[in-house]
């Protein structure tokens, strides 16, 4: 998930070098909240139930991975296309200009 999440920030930046590591902190910053609001709130839920705590502390990563997986998948199958036009590395943007020279 986290190669899924730089690669897609990477291809956001692009060439703009000016401003990647503001976009790489803000969205760390992001995760991190996240994160820990999450963790809060179910430790606040369920600390008189350790073993309901622990339940949901190994599947809510199991489930967001697979949501992960399915959201790239079908990323991939819906936009490969237009993800290809913006992403600087994109080997389809490779192949345009090697046939344009």
């Amino acid at each position: 998930m986290l190669n899924t999440g730089t690669a897609c920030i990477s291809d956001v930046i692009g060439q703009d070098n000016t401003s990647a590591a503001f976009v790489y902190g803000a969205y760390s910053l992001a995760d991190k909240f996240a994160n820990g609001i999450l963790l809060f709130y179910l430790v606040a839920a369920f600390s008189m139930a350790p073993t309901s705590l622990s339940v949901i502390m190994a599947t809510v990563p199991t489930l967001s991975a697979i949501a992960c997986t399915l959201a790239t998948f079908v990323g991939i199958k819906l936009y490969a296309d237009k993800l290809a036009k913006i992403s600087s590395g994109s080997m389809l943007q490779r192949a345009k200009a090697q046939k344009q020279n």
